[in-house]
């Protein structure tokens, strides 16, 4: 679908976007990325090449789409995704501060179109951008950094690794199976701005997959969000892609 009146003068240097990669597919994905270069007379862009994105024998084979939020007239935001076809992989690409990083050469459409699509990105919490969680199921309480730690988080689910032992005793989460149902509180703790930001929100998940054999110490449980609402996956989302675009412009250093 076509999304008037925007255009392509969205698409500045410096300018954070998602490249998102088959996303007519039933399993589009999409990776936080940078602008560093944008022509709009020959649409022309140079990206932070990350993730599945930089493979240069792949690249050819995938559909892109070069992806930001913008405000509409109404004041309303809205994601759309320029059509774009990656020309060559930069791999000694020289940024403003005289390092090097690997990028992408990228020709776009100049009309957009809707993106739907939230990331299927499973993001790994850090120092920085810390995920929090209680998990209540069953009647009790358990609690992130005690009974369990968050893997990894997407706006679709939640990978947690339980400790099968809390000192000398049994851990009671290690019990979980395929199936169960609880509920989730999360903390989103951003430390990258001058301010701490602090983001929470709860809902329901259902266990999908146990891996009790995910190491010698702790077991794997893998669960779907089933009640999200679509504030909070909101919030969740844009937590995500800030996570991101900080590791690419840590090692950038822009």
């Amino acid at each position: 679908m076509v999304t008037p009146p925007v255009d392509d003068s969205v698409l500045k240097p410096g300018t954070g976007i998602d490249l998102v990669i088959n996303l007519n597919s039933l399993h589009p994905v999409s990776y936080a990325s940078v602008i560093f270069e944008a022509d709009p007379d020959t649409r022309h862009l140079v990206v932070a090449a990350t993730g599945g994105t930089c493979n240069p024998d792949e690249t050819g084979t995938h559909q892109f789409h070069v992806s930001t939020m913008v405000r509409m007239g109404s004041g309303e935001k809205k994601r759309v995704g320029f059509p774009c076809q990656v020309i060559k992989t930069l791999p000694g690409y020289r940024l403003a501060n005289g390092n090097t990083t690997l990028a992408l050469s990228l020709s776009y459409a100049p009309t957009p179109e809707d993106v739907n699509v939230r990331s299927a990105f499973r993001y790994i919490p850090t120092a920085t951008h810390e995920v929090l969680g209680k998990l209540v199921i069953g009647g009790h309480d358990f609690f992130s950094g005690k009974q369990f730690r968050v893997c990894n988080i997407s706006t679709t689910g939640v990978g947690l690794v339980i400790p099968r032992l809390l000192g000398k005793g049994k851990n009671p989460l290690a019990a979980l199976e395929s199936g169960h149902i609880a509920r989730l509180g999360i903390v989103l703790r951003d430390h990258s701005q001058k301010k701490e930001q602090l983001h929470t929100m709860d809902t329901a998940l259902s266990v999908v997959r146990v891996n009790r054999r995910f190491n010698e110490l702790s077991l794997f449980a893998g669960c779907r969000f089933t009640r999200l609402k679509s504030a909070d996956e909101e919030v969740l989302s844009h937590f995500i892609h800030n996570a991101q675009l900080h590791e690419i412009r840590s090692l950038t250093h822009t």
